[in-house]
């Protein structure tokens, strides 16, 4: 589940080229930018690429894959934005004010993790791209503010 809780203009949202026949990411699930400017499912040991919230879907429905149809699907590409996921979007139990990256690990690839709360985290170089405002263990739902993207080491 996705809510984007900050009204966007057409400048923060950008339709980015995908491979739809490999492309699997949700709204709410994060992408890595390729040099060239597409965008693929973050992959494995990769954190160096730039991550972009993916907000259209990739299903088979007919309305929501129009775009990806024609090789194309939206993404999020401002700080700022106040946006509420669910647990399908995000692994682990956040803590308010702590800065979030984005996973590259298993099952857990393109999720959010706050990287202090997995102690377990294997070292290396994360990109911070989020600050979880409100985390609701109860219900599952977490929001965050998406913030210029910085680097940090583990």
């Amino acid at each position: 589940m996705l809510e984007i809780l900050t009204p966007m203009n057409k400048i923060e949202r950008v339709s980015r080229k995908i491979d739809a026949s490999t492309f699997v990411a949700v709204p709410g699930i994060w992408g890595q930018v390729e040099a060239a400017g597409s965008l693929k499912n973050v992959i494995v040991n990769v954190p160096s690429l730039m991550s972009k919230l993916v907000i259209s879907s990739a299903s088979s429905n007919v309305y929501e894959s129009h775009d990806v149809s024609v090789g194309r699907i939206t993404t999020a590409e401002s700080i700022g934005i106040r946006v509420k996921v669910d647990t399908a979007a995000y692994t682990g139990t956040p803590t308010q004010g702590r800065l979030l990256a984005v996973s590259d690990k298993g099952v857990e690839l393109g999720k959010l993790f706050d990287i202090v709360e997995k102690p377990n985290a294997e070292a290396g170089t994360y990109e911070m791209v989020a600050r979880c405002e409100e985390i609701d263990a109860t219900t599952g739902y977490m929001i965050y503010r998406t913030i210029s993207p910085t680097v940090a080491a583990i």
